[in-house]
């Protein structure tokens, strides 16, 4: 697959990203419209204030769609987990754009608190305004949220509670206008302020979650739960270690270590990591990778098995040290398990060299005894095969 293309899923994700952000987009720009001719026109300082807020959106809107353009693109050998983490850059971009534009609508509210004489009386056009931005505003939160939830796009659920976040502030419009026209005209430039902590707020969860997660920070307790449930569940499995968790955008990233039956072969073991890989890729819609490493003991402490020899020594060592007994030369196979700090050894010799039961417990004594006293072993087994 070409570097620059999409994946099937990515690819469908991000139509799914693009319409939903489109629509949004030209109700923000029809809202934006309204609002400031409504705040106008209508003299309403809250009203201008939220034009603004729909007025950053549309910069938000065109930077969603960047990131769910580029966090859709296939993974490459630059970027082999994936292009996820875009849409986290762009969150990250969307939370300290809520943040400047919250600081600019307080400063301006508060410098005309401190000129009472500058406040005006809203019209009744302005309070017809923020009810048709309330209701168009909660409609686009709805269907952002649900898109965002079906495609595992947090930066979409970020735009979406961005979108509820109008909503509100509409409301604390509609709040601050109606107690202008009954004689509060304060009431106006301090729901603006009110507007500003709300949009602020919203802001500083987004930039929090995001940077956290560009801090490969793990997932939530409760999912890395079932995470964990998930591995130990499966066939072959009889321990786990160092489970590490992070987020790229919509995808989780999974590194375990898992524990099981030493005498089992390579290839078996291998099929226990797929298994493993293949199950939670399936049953957890959120988890697009998983690298599991086989370990046939808790491997915790780095100090554990460091000082043992590989093999290539340790078969040297046996068979320096066997030379010349009787069957010595046709030791056809030695196994070993790495075991802790000691070593486990098989040896497996022909079948013929074991006529009956006394002759082949004679040979294995004699082939035994010397490898046991070798350093680090700490078992020698000697099996008779065709």
């Amino acid at each position: 697959m070409p570097a620059t293309s999409a994946s099937p899923e990515g690819g469908s994700r991000y139509q799914a990203g693009r319409r939903v952000t489109l629509i949004a987009a030209g109700i923000n720009l029809f809202l934006a419209i309204i609002k400031f001719a409504g705040g106008i026109f209508g003299h309403s300082q809250a009203l201008i204030a939220d034009a603004i807020d729909s007025t950053s959106d549309l910069f938000s809107d065109m930077a969603v769609l960047y990131g769910a353009r580029q966090g859709s693109r296939a993974p490459d050998s630059k970027h082999p987990y994936g292009h996820g983490r875009v849409e986290t850059l762009v969150s990250v971009f969307l939370g300290a754009v809520l943040l400047a534009t919250a600081a600019g609508i307080s400063l301006r509210a508060a410098q005309r608190l401190l000129s009472p004489a500058d406040i005006l009386t809203p019209s009744p056009a302005a309070l017809a305004v923020a009810v048709i931005a309330i209701g168009l505003k909660e409609w686009i939160y709805r269907y952002t949220l649900r898109v965002g939830r079906e495609t595992r796009s947090r930066m979409l659920e970020a735009n979406a509670w961005h979108q509820r976040t109008d909503s509100i502030s509409s409301l604390v419009v509609l709040l601050g206008v109606g107690g202008s026209l009954l004689g509060m005209p304060y009431l106006d430039p301090v729901a603006a302020i009110g507007v500003s902590v709300l949009i602020a707020r919203v802001g500083w969860e987004l930039l929090w979650q995001s940077v956290a997660e560009l801090s490969d920070t793990a997932l939530s307790r409760e999912r890395v739960a079932v995470i964990r449930k998930a591995i130990r569940g499966i066939e072959g499995v009889q321990d786990l270690h160092l489970l590490r968790t992070r987020q790229a955008g919509p995808d989780a990233l999974v590194d375990v270590h898992v524990q099981v039956n030493p005498h089992i072969s390579v290839s078996e073991g291998h099929r226990i990591a797929e298994h493993i890989r293949e199950r939670l890729i399936e049953d957890l819609d959120e988890v697009s990778d998983v690298l599991v490493h086989i370990d046939t003991e808790d491997d915790q402490s780095f100090d554990r098995g460091r000082t043992l020899p590989l093999r290539a020594d340790v078969e040297a060592q046996i068979r320096d040290t066997i030379a010349g007994l009787p069957g010595a030369d046709q030791v056809r196979q030695i196994m070993l398990h790495y075991d802790a700090d000691r070593i486990g050894v098989e040896l497996h010799l022909p079948l013929a060299l074991a006529p009956d039961a006394a002759t082949g417990s004679a040979l294995a004594d004699r082939l035994r005894a010397p490898v046991r006293r070798l350093p680090h072993i700490a078992s020698v087994a000697v099996h008779f095969v065709t």
